[in-house]
């Protein structure tokens, strides 16, 4: 299987499986996956696709870098490397999560969805690489920001963005493989969203 059929696979089984985590998690600030740290949401979701299907019955987490002492957040049983990314713009108490846009999209800061696209397309893994952004937003019916939010506020539109930033930034070859929409999840500031994943070429 290609990197990219791997990868839109990646996207569209997180998106079955993640009401299913969402259901079984109680979570440390409200019920429901949306409001967990990145790892842990990554470990939760991870272990839930091994029980779905055989096809990730291989992968492992926080795999060290062949080339450096850093670890990549997952990598897939046919060797694909993934970095992950929560992309969440609140937090869970509905406040404002202000320092997310430098997190995820700086290019000028270390661990950072941009960042992290470098340093895969120069790791020593072998094959093309991949990112997993877990985008959350408020429920539709939410009448104090949903009203505000611009017609940008997409996944569509959000991974579109990052494929051309990561492009214009440092140069490198990169798709949008899968978005994959999910909704009905308890925490009421992180009720819907999507899995989106782009191929990283080495």
């Amino acid at each position: 299987m290609t990197s990219e059929n791997a990868l839109t696979r990646l996207a569209d089984d997180i998106a079955n499986v993640i009401p299913t985590v969402d259901r079984n998690t109680q979570g440390q600030y409200g019920d429901g996956i949306g409001s967990e740290d990145e790892p842990r949401q990554v470990e939760l979701l991870v272990d839930e696709l091994q029980r779905h299907s055989s096809a990730y019955e291989d992968t492992r987490l926080e795999v060290p870098y062949p080339d450096s002492a850093e670890s990549c957040d997952l990598v897939l049983p046919d060797g694909i490397p993934v970095e992950c990314k929560l992309l969440r713009y609140w937090r869970a108490n509905g406040d404002p999560e202000d320092s997310m846009p430098m997190r995820v999209f700086s290019p000028f800061h270390e661990h950072t969805l941009l960042s992290d696209a470098q340093k895969l397309s120069e790791s020593g893994f072998g094959r093309d690489g991949g990112l997993l952004g877990l985008f959350y937003k408020r429920s539709d019916d939410d009448p104090e920001t949903v009203a505000n939010l611009p017609e940008q506020y997409t996944a569509e539109r959000l991974a579109d963005k990052t494929a051309r930033d990561i492009g214009y930034w440092f140069d490198i070859d990169v798709d949008v493989c899968g978005v994959a929409a999910f909704d009905g999840l308890q925490h009421p500031v992180q009720a819907q969203g999507a899995a989106i994943t782009w191929e990283i070429r080495s």
